[in-house]
């Protein structure tokens, strides 16, 4: 009997270790499938997130796509290769593609096509595994399994995961270290259209190594197992695509497997282990057999303590009561450490039977719903609490509820709904979340959580708001700028064009210019300054704002590819942000062809007036001439004289008006001839000119004037031009002297600001001045002071003159007050180079006395 009695002993414990261990490789089944399936979750969310912030960039740059996909690198994707993003590209398109994406920041792109038809090349690599290798213009194309997973991407509009492969990228890795791949392919749609259709614009990718993948996911998950295993099928003769540890589980004896859904691919693990290592020894019944055998033996030895049994039975008793109490004391602190935690939450959290009564609701939920008592039935929460839909338009229909959605084994996520009661009467959002629970002994329940959404439907009301007054002045300022007849655009500060209005299009005749490279919209187009030479793309006023400059204007002709020529007046000035960053430029230009049609007109007519009128003038000069001999010979009577003198008078003014007039219509349009121009000379020259006749006249009523000329420079200039700015500005200065006062001129130079390539010469003179208020016309044509007018001789030219020569110089003019009395005459010319001689080291004099 004994004997009977070992062997089944034995039996049964050998199933019981069965079963156990049977148990607990199914739970350690469960746990690494949970914990591989949140891993690759979290891959797949990670590549689906990178391509919904692509799809939202109408104009995608490298910079924008390195910033988009910075975080991946701080998630410790273990066994994540790169992230890229592809393209499809035509044959006829390669070379188009290749200078478009090198123009917005992929700089060092070589796109390599194989075969011929539609390729797909990584346009965009950012490395997540510090491989130093570039990855970009791989032509996708080239493998089968990822061009498959591409496709379905495509089709479904969802992510995507290719079968186990070796990725291009591995080729050059030694064969026993080469591992099966995976990759991760997820559409990239621009944002809705009118008609809610959304444009494809490629993919965003990410490989995969399953070796790498599993060796970081698993090591603290497979303590007590052989090995686990990653296959695609759920079947023995499958080969595994990666295991861990590498190289397989030997003879494990137990197995079981997982699922886990990846995309729109099933993976399967297979979890090996054996009895041994999952609850140690199996020595255990063999040695329970033997022990009842000895047992057998001694049985009759014990019966004489069956007097004492019940002493010990009730130290049994006092024991297990002792034990009792000890777990209810540890079920009273748990259950405190439970209601502690959900008092102090912050969300709401509310639990309920399957009948619909409320078996918890914490405080932070009965001050979101602001009634103190809860009301139970499902069909009684909706006018209880004053539950009404998100627009408060209506009831919240009881079958809609989250918790009675739950209760039927729905999961709702994020389910709003208005609060509005005696406590909250003007209502309040709130979000809830339901999941379906079991409680012990399976039966069914449902809790929820809370949270208040108020301030944040607000905000979001707000920004709507917001967002719908910000379009509306978008399109007033579309419509007003499409309504000028200027050209206008705008860019960033890689030059790709923001925006271009109406008039800008069609003037190169390519209607939409957004997201395209400035100096694409240049293609076709010639331009040149006035002089002819052909103006460089990089040359222009908005290249050179982005390149730093502040503020450029110039004055162009432009020839389009239809052989139309016009004359432009183009400017470029900086975008800033609010903390006055460069974020790109403005530029706009005016068609003045017109305008300069009109200024060739008047120039000719000046020119033809100004000839017609000589030769008139010339016989009246000729005339007076031959009177004034016959007066000298005693001929004519001296009668005469005073007609004489107005005669030769008036000759002169009209001989000045037209020489005056010829200047300031020339001065626009002759070619400039740029030379070094040494200003020292040629205002000695002017002075030595102007001053001849008064010491060959000697000195008479009228005191000599005085000069001090400072050491001046050499500048690039036009030397005829310059020396008629000159001559206008130092004649100027002598004529407007008050009667009886010598004329005192002073001319300086040095750098305006510190600037190297740019002088400054200032022409200072004590005469009677220029009141404040005219000295900004002065330089109009035909203006003249009016003090001046009758006092002092002139054609209201001079000035005029002086600021178109500047001008074309890239130069400028204005006037100012002299301390003391006077005027002065201020100019700025580019600068030559040379340093500015110092009269010491040239040998020049300070000042240039009269005699």
């Amino acid at each position: 009997m004994t004997v009977l009695i070992a062997g089944a002993t034995f039996a049964a414990m050998t199933r019981g270790d069965d079963d156990t261990a049977g148990r607990l490789l199914q739970r350690r089944t469960s746990q690494v499938t949970a914990a591989v399936q949140a891993e690759v979750k979290r891959y797949v969310d990670a590549v689906t997130t990178v391509a919904a912030a692509t799809g939202a960039h109408d104009v995608l740059t490298e910079a924008k796509f390195q910033q988009l996909s910075a975080p991946l690198a701080e998630m410790r994707l273990s066994g994540a290769t790169a992230v890229s993003y592809l393209l499809p590209v035509a044959d006829d398109q390669i070379a188009a593609a290749q200078a478009l994406w090198r123009s917005r920041g992929a700089v060092g792109l070589r796109l390599q096509p194989v075969g011929s038809g539609e390729h797909i090349f990584a346009m965009m690599v950012r490395s997540l595994d510090q491989a130093p290798a570039t990855r970009t213009g791989v032509d996708a194309t080239q493998s089968q399994p990822l061009l498959d997973t591409l496709r379905t991407a495509h089709d479904t509009g969802q992510p995507a995961v290719s079968e186990p492969y070796r990725l291009v990228v591995d080729q050059s890795v030694p064969a026993p270290l080469r591992q099966l791949s995976f990759t991760m392919a997820a559409p990239v749609l621009g944002l809705p259209g009118r008609s809610g259709e959304r444009e494809f614009r490629g993919w965003v990718v990410m490989g995969l190594r399953s070796e790498d993948f599993l060796g970081t996911v698993l090591p603290n998950l497979s303590d007590g197992l052989r090995g686990v295993s990653l296959l695609t099928a759920a079947e023995e003769r499958v080969p595994n695509v990666a295991s861990h540890p590498r190289g397989g589980a030997g003879d494990p004896g137990m197995t079981r497997f997982g699922t886990v859904q990846v995309a729109d691919r099933t993976w399967y693990l297979r979890i090996d282990a054996s009895r041994r290592d999952l609850i140690g020894s199996t020595a255990l019944p063999r040695v329970v057999a033997v022990a009842v055998l000895a047992l057998g033996f001694v049985l009759a030895a014990l019966v004489h303590v069956l007097a004492t049994g019940q002493a010990r039975a009730r130290r049994a008793v006092l024991q297990a009561t002792a034990d009792l109490a000890a777990a209810e004391t540890r079920a009273r602190e748990q259950a405190f450490l439970l209601t502690t935690i959900l008092d102090a939450m912050s969300d709401g959290v509310g639990v309920v039977d399957d009948s619909g009564d409320f078996l918890l609701h914490n405080p932070a939920a009965r001050s979101m719903l602001g009634i103190a008592e809860d009301r139970n039935g499902a069909e009684n929460w909706q006018a209880h609490y004053g539950m009404f839909l998100p627009d408060g338009s209506g009831p919240f229909p009881t079958e809609r509820l989250p918790l009675v959605r739950a209760l039927a084994g729905e999961q709702c996520d994020l389910v709003d709904m208005l609060i509005r009661n005696d406590t909250h009467p003007d209502g309040i959002m709130i979000s809830v979340s339901a999941r379906p629970i079991r409680l012990r002994g399976g039966l069914a329940a449902a809790v929820a959580v809370f949270h208040d959404v108020t301030a944040r439907r607000a905000d979001t009301a707000a920004i709507e708001a917001a967002r719908d007054e910000l379009a509306a002045q978008k399109d007033y300022l579309t419509q007003v700028l499409d309504a000028l007849q200027i050209t206008v655009i705008t860019c960033d500060t890689g030059g790709m064009l923001v925006h271009t209005n109406a008039t800008g299009g069609a003037r190169v005749g390519q209607p939409s210019l957004s997201g395209r490279h400035i100096n694409e919209v240049s293609v076709g187009i010639t331009v040149t300054d006035l002089e002819g030479h052909v103006i460089e793309p990089d040359d222009m006023p908005v290249p050179r704002v982005l390149r730093g400059a502040d503020d450029v204007r110039l004055e162009a002709m432009i020839r389009f590819a239809t052989g139309k020529t016009r004359a432009v007046v183009l400017n470029a000035q900086p975008l800033l942000d609010r903390t006055g960053a460069r974020i790109g430029a403005v530029g706009s230009s005016y068609d003045i062809t017109a305008l300069r049609e009109r200024e060739a007109d008047l120039a000719a007519f000046a020119g033809v007036a100004a000839h017609d009128l000589r030769a008139p003038l010339m016989v009246v000069a000729g005339y007076a001439d031959l009177l004034q001999q016959d007066l000298a010979d005693g001929v004519a009577p001296e009668s005469m004289l005073p007609t004489m003198a107005r005669i030769r008078v008036g000759v002169h003014r009209m001989q000045q008006l037209i020489d005056d007039l010829l200047a300031y219509a020339t001065a626009r349009d002759a070619r400039i001839n740029l030379q070094p121009v040494d200003l020292q000379a040629v205002v000695a020259d002017i002075i030595a000119e102007r001053t001849t006749h008064l010491r060959i006249a000697g000195r008479g009523s009228a005191p000599p004037p005085r000069f001090r000329v400072g050491p001046l420079p050499v500048v690039a200039a036009d030397a005829s031009m310059i020396r008629q700015v000159f001559d206008n500005l130092i004649g100027n200065a002598l004529k407007y002297t008050r009667a009886g006062e010598a004329a005192r001129v002073d001319i300086d130079a040095h750098h305006p600001g510190g600037d190297p390539a740019a002088v400054c010469v200032t022409i200072a003179d004590r005469g009677i001045g220029i009141p404040a208020e005219e000295q900004p016309h002065v330089f109009d044509q035909f203006h003249r002071v009016a003090a001046h007018t009758k006092a002092y001789t002139g054609t209201g030219l001079g000035l005029a003159i002086c600021k178109r020569v500047l001008e074309r110089h890239e130069g400028t003019i204005r006037a100012a007050d002299n301390p003391g009395g006077g005027t002065r005459m201020i100019i700025t010319l580019p600068y030559a180079g040379l340093p500015l001689p110092d009269a010491a080291d040239t040998g020049r004099p300070a000042a240039l006395p009269l005699s």
